[in-house]
């Protein structure tokens, strides 16, 4: 037996049981519960985007906004003028912030056989480089759309409190040709590394509209075996399972586990993929049948949503942003709300329902994480049995990088 003390390079606290004798592995989420759901009973339905940003300090925005849109269908708010491009804005630097920070730190130096990203700066400088050219412009990018760089402090319902200054915006879309070219080297390098083998029969799931490629809006979940459902259906597709080993539940569709984040999108939506990103995504092959790709697939998504990000900032620096008036809220007891987007990771739901006082009388969060975690731990057997004739430690590697592949946010997980 192998109780691996802590798997590294991932956000949060995992580990890994390997029992050798049986071929048997285990995925272990060791982090305190949270508990936030419970903690957003009582408090107005206005707080809920304030409070459950503070989940995590990777994906805080994705949190927001998910709140956010849940609290409106409750209420019955629409948005109108560009609150929903400055919000598409948003999780466009929540995605590079997060997908830069998953890559060069944390996965990457498993394929350049260093111990840590801040070794990336000794030995390709060049590299890195271009990852903090990346960090930096998403890192603007939230702070003048969002208010800060990590906990968003602008949004309210249905508007903004403040908007971005024209000025702002026109300065970050000069900087757009360089995180470009920083993205298309991602791409590159993350097309040129060779990735362990893996043959799993993967099932995905991802936010769904037609028109475009869907973080923000959708009208529809749909996976990759054909099945379709309005996101406010997410409980009777997507079951939670608690398991003794783990202070996570553990998500699963008909018993079984899927996939959701970079992978999962470019499966279903590949089609409205930005010019760029879509040469390369055709241009690399993409095997998804081996989750070790879902490092590539986020490369191509930095790519895609650099691209976004151009398009927006163009857009909205044409526009003229006023603050509005906020909107009059009435309150409707017993009305819930779901919120649906695409995090970093993969599709986020927030339910939110209110009492005839505004008040919050119950909460459920299902992230990305939680959705992931049985296709992780079904993929890590999988390698356990197709790789019998390595070495232990070979093997051990392996299954490290296949979790670190799926980018697990294991604060997220434990909510």
């Amino acid at each position: 037996m192998t109780d691996k003390e802590f798997i590294t390079k991932i956000e949060g606290h995992g580990r890994l049981h390997i029992n050798w004798a049986k071929n048997k592995v285990a995925l272990e989420i060791l982090e305190g519960e949270r508990l936030f759901e419970g903690l957003l009973v009582g408090r107005s339905i206005t707080e809920a985007p304030w409070i459950t940003s503070r989940i995590c300090g990777v994906c805080p925005i994705a949190h927001n906004l998910a709140s956010l849109k849940a609290a409106e269908a409750a209420l019955h708010l629409k948005i109108s003028g560009p609150v929903s491009e400055l919000r598409k804005l948003m999780l466009v630097s929540q995605m590079i912030q997060s997908h830069v920070l998953h890559l060069y730190f944390l996965a990457l130096p498993d394929y350049l056989n260093l111990d840590s990203g801040l070794e990336i700066s000794k030995k390709y400088p060049k590299i890195f480089k271009d990852a903090l050219i990346l960090k930096g412009f998403s890192d603007e990018l939230a702070k003048a759309v969002a208010g800060r760089r990590v906990h968003p402090t602008t949004t309210a319902l249905a508007s903004f409190h403040r908007y971005p200054e024209k000025a702002g915006l026109e300065k970050l879309a000069k900087k757009t040709a360089a995180a470009l070219k920083a993205a298309e080297n991602t791409v590159k390098l993350f097309l040129n590394l060779k990735y362990p083998k893996a043959e799993l029969p993967l099932v995905f799931f991802s936010l769904f509209d037609g028109r475009e490629y869907a973080v923000y809006d959708g009208d529809w979940i749909v996976s990759s075996e054909g099945k379709r459902f309005k996101p406010t259906a997410y409980k009777k597709f997507i079951q939670e399972e608690i398991r003794g080993h783990s202070t996570a539940k553990f998500g699963q569709h008909q018993g079984k586990g899927f996939m959701v984040g970079a992978m999962a999108r470019l499966n279903l939506q590949n089609n409205f993929l930005n010019p760029l990103a879509k040469k390369y995504f055709v241009m690399s092959q993409f095997n998804f049948k081996n989750p070790y790709y879902n490092n590539l697939g986020q490369a191509i998504e930095i790519l895609h949503f650099s691209e976004e990000a151009a398009k927006l900032l163009k857009k909205l620096s044409q526009k003229e942003l006023k603050n509005a008036r906020p909107p009059v809220l009435k309150f409707h007891k017993g009305k819930s709300g779901v919120g649906s987007i695409e995090a970093p990771r993969g599709t986020l739901y927030h339910e939110l329902k209110s009492d005839k006082n505004g008040l919050i009388a119950s909460a459920n969060i299902v992230t990305p994480t939680v959705q992931n975690l049985t296709s992780i731990e079904e993929a890590a057997q999988n390698i356990l049995d197709h790789s019998r004739k390595l070495p232990q430690k070979q093997r051990e590697k392996l299954i490290e990088m296949l979790v670190r592949a799926y980018d697990p946010c294991i604060t997220c997980s434990v909510h």
